[in-house]
C-alpha cells in the first residue's frame, strides 16, 4: 500500500529581512515538507513610556508554531501546534535540531499547500484565517507567516529522520513577521546651518533660504500616525487610523483617534509619552544605548507619519530671505516636527510600497527649525478687500453768526 507522507524537518528560515517563496499551486498526490526553526529570543515588549530594545535581523522570537496542510482551495486538511518546550525528542525539538524533522505520515491525496505561522496566538487558527490588530502586534513576539504552494519534487521513503513507506516531499517555508518596525535609535537639535523651504504661491513654487545660528529644546511626545489598525488574510488591511490635528487628539496622555476612521485611545501602541496627572508631560530622552522609540506597523498603501511634540525652544539667530514663504516671526508658535517623508538615501523618496513586513528601518532623527504649529503646516493668512467707496455729494446752506 502507498503511504503519502507531509515531512517538517529541515529549512524555515525566521528572521526580519526575509521573504516568503513560491507562487505555483501542485495538485501532486504525495508531499513531504521540512521546517527548522533556530535563533529564537526571549519576547521584547514595547512600551509607551520609555525606549524599547533596539532590534537586528538576528532578533527572532518564536514561541509556537502553527501548521495547516491544506487543500488547494484553502481548506483545511491537518492541522497540528507546536509550543516550544525543552524536553528531549519532542516535536518541537524535532523541528528545531538540524538533521531532524517533525513528519506527517499517511495524508490525505488533497493535500496540495503547507501554511506555517509563528506565535500563531487568537489571530489564526485551524481554519487558516488570520484576524489581527495592531495592539496585539508589539514588540518581537509578532506572528510570523509563510506558504509553500508547489509541493514538488518528491522522493521515495526511506527519507530520514523516522523513515517510513510511500513518497515525502520536503517543503522550504520561509516564515516573516507580519509587521515592519521603524526605530527612532537618537534624536537631535542642530544647533545651526540653513535649508530652503518651498511654499506654493500664485500656483507657483516660491523658495526661501533659512538660516539659524541656535537650535535647542526637548521632545515630550513622539506621535505615530497615518497607519492601518487591523490586519486580514485573506483579504486586506483595515481601520486606517488618521490624524489631522493635536487639538482633542493629544491630550492627558491620550492620543486618539476619531472617525471617519475607527474611535480609539492609540496611546499604548502609537505613542511613547510619560504622563502623569500631577505634573503634565515630561521630557523624553533624546538618545539611550542599546534602546530606541519602536512602532510596528502593518505596511500599506500609506506612508506612516511620525509627529514630535516639542518643548522648551530656543531658536537664535532664525532668518529668511522670503517671509511670505517662511516667516520667522512664527517661532513662538512652533510645537511640532512633523516627518511625512522618508529617504532611501539623500535623493530617493520612499513610497509606500517600499515598507515592507519582516524588515526593520533604523532612522536617526536631526531636527531643524523647519517645524509646525500642528500635526500638519498650518499657514495663516489674511485675506484683505478694501471697497473704494465713491465720493458722496450734497447741498449745504452757508451760515452767518448773526447775534453777538
Amino acid at each position: 500500500m502507498k503511504i503519502k507522507n507531509i515531512f517538517f524537518a529541515a529549512l524555515a528560515t525566521l528572521a526580519f529581512f526575509a521573504c516568503s517563496n513560491d507562487d505555483s499551486i501542485s495538485t501532486k498526490d504525495v508531499r513531504s515538507v521540512s521546517v527548522s526553526l533556530s535563533g529564537l529570543e526571549p519576547a521584547t515588549t514595547t512600551r509607551s513610556s520609555d525606549p524599547a530594545n533596539v532590534f537586528t535581523a538576528d532578533t527572532i522570537n518564536v514561541t509556537s508554531v502553527l501548521i495547516n496542510l491544506t487543500d488547494a482551495g484553502g481548506t483545511v486538511i491537518v492541522s497540528k501546534l507546536i509550543n516550544k518546550d525543552a524536553v528531549l525528542n519532542s516535536d518541537w525539538y524535532k523541528l528545531t535540531t538540524p538533521g531532524q524533522g517533525l513528519k506527517f505520515i499517511n495524508t490525505s491525496r488533497s493535500v496540495s499547500k503547507v501554511f506555517v505561522y509563528g506565535n500563531p496566538g487568537t489571530a489564526v487558527g485551524n481554519t487558516n484565517v488570520v484576524s489581527t490588530t495592531l495592539p496585539d502586534q508589539q514588540g518581537s513576539h509578532v506572528l510570523y507567516y509563510g506558504v509553500d504552494e508547489d509541493l514538488t519534487p518528491v522522493q521515495t521513503e526511506p527519507v530520514n529522520p523516522d523513515p517510513t513507506d510511500g513518497q515525502t516531499y520536503t517543503a522550504n517555508v520561509t516564515i516573516v513577521p507580519i509587521v515592519a518596525r521603524l526605530q527612532i535609535k537618537s534624536i537631535s537639535f542642530k544647533n545651526a546651518g540653513n535649508f530652503t523651504y518651498t511654499r506654493q504661491i500664485n500656483n507657483a513654487p516660491v523658495s526661501a533660504n533659512v538660516t539659524w545660528t541656535g537650535f535647542t529644546g526637548n521632545v515630550k511626545g513622539i506621535y505615530l500616525n497615518n497607519i492601518y489598525h487591523k490586519y486580514n488574510r485573506p483579504g486586506t488591511l483595515d481601520e486606517y487610523l488618521q490624524v489631522l490635528t493635536y487639538v482633542g487628539a493629544i491630550q492627558e496622555g491620550n492620543w486618539l483617534f476619531t472617525p471617519p476612521g475607527p474611535t480609539l485611545n492609540a496611546a499604548s501602541f502609537a505613542s511613547y509619552r510619560r504622563y502623569t496627572e500631577e505634573s503634565g508631560y515630561a521630557n523624553l530622552p533624546l538618545s539611550t544605548p542599546n534602546k530606541c522609540y519602536a512602532f510596528n506597523i502593518f505596511p500599506g498603501t500609506e506612508v506612516p507619519k511620525l509627529h514630535l511634540d516639542l518643548s522648551d525652544l530656543v531658536i537664535t539667530g532664525l532668518a529668511s530671505t522670503n517671509t511670505e514663504v517662511f516667516n520667522p516671526a512664527l517661532a513662538p508658535s512652533f510645537r511640532f516636527a512633523n516627518i511625512v517623508k522618508f529617504y532611501k538615501n539623500v535623493n530617493t523618496e520612499m513610497v509606500a510600497s517600499d515598507f515592507v513586513p519582516g524588515k526593520i528601518y533604523n532612522m536617526d532623527i536631526e531636527l531643524i527649525p523647519s517645524l509646525d504649529t500642528d500635526l500638519k503646516n498650518m499657514q495663516y493668512n489674511v485675506m484683505v478687500h478694501v471697497t473704494i467707496a465713491p465720493w458722496g455729494e450734497e447741498t449745504i446752506v452757508p451760515g452767518f453768526e448773526l447775534n453777538q
